[in-house]
């Protein structure tokens, strides 16, 4: 189908309904879902698969280095070196041993690794959940820059309303904050 153009054109009036608190995440992606064709939505599904906590194990990160699309590839080796270094914060806290709960991952730079370790040691929990989620949402925006219509910007919104619809559902100041910062970036790109 590829109707990239058509789609990512149409992704602010998709969220255009949010309102204090009721950001309809599912609605949005089964829109989006109508329109893509089977491989893209197996793409969603992927990425939907790492949004579960109960999914992300050795076996995912692995399907997710060898999918053929760059944004999943990138965002999910992003995200399994971020919650490597959030598994090892915690042993180290809890006197534990890290080896035993993080996932083995290839050897390779992570640019982002000092800016963890700042937002780790953030004593205030909620802050650094939430500086954690500008982070992944600067990561997918950072992965999907040169991809205005295609598959990667939408799965970069997708990403990112995922992340409205947590903190609308946690805290409604933030949760329209994150929506209208996700609705400009949208308008941006056209």
């Amino acid at each position: 189908m590829d109707n990239y153009v058509y789609i990512v054109a149409g992704l602010p009036e998709l969220t255009a309904t949010y309102e204090g608190g009721s950001f309809d995440y599912a609605g949005v992606k089964e829109s989006i879902m109508e329109l893509l064709s089977e491989k893209d939505q197996q793409l969603v599904e992927l990425m939907e698969e790492g949004f579960d906590e109960n999914s992300l194990n050795a076996d995912f990160y692995a399907k997710a280095a060898a999918s053929k699309n760059r944004f999943i590839r990138e965002y999910f080796d992003f995200d399994g070196r971020l919650r490597n270094m959030k598994v090892n914060y915690l042993a180290k806290r809890l006197g534990k041993k890290a080896e035993d709960y993080t996932m083995e991952l290839p050897e390779a730079d992570f640019e982002e690794e000092k800016q963890i370790i700042e937002i780790l040691n953030d004593a205030d929990f909620v802050d650094r959940e939430q500086r954690m989620d500008e982070l992944k949402w600067e990561k997918a925006s950072d992965i999907a820059r040169m991809d205005y219509f295609n598959m990667n910007a939408i799965l970069a919104f997708l990403v990112k309303a995922k992340t409205v619809q947590r903190w609308a559902e946690l805290d409604e100041a933030k949760g329209q904050e994150m929506f209208k910062k996700l609705v400009e970036e949208v308008r941006r790109q056209k």
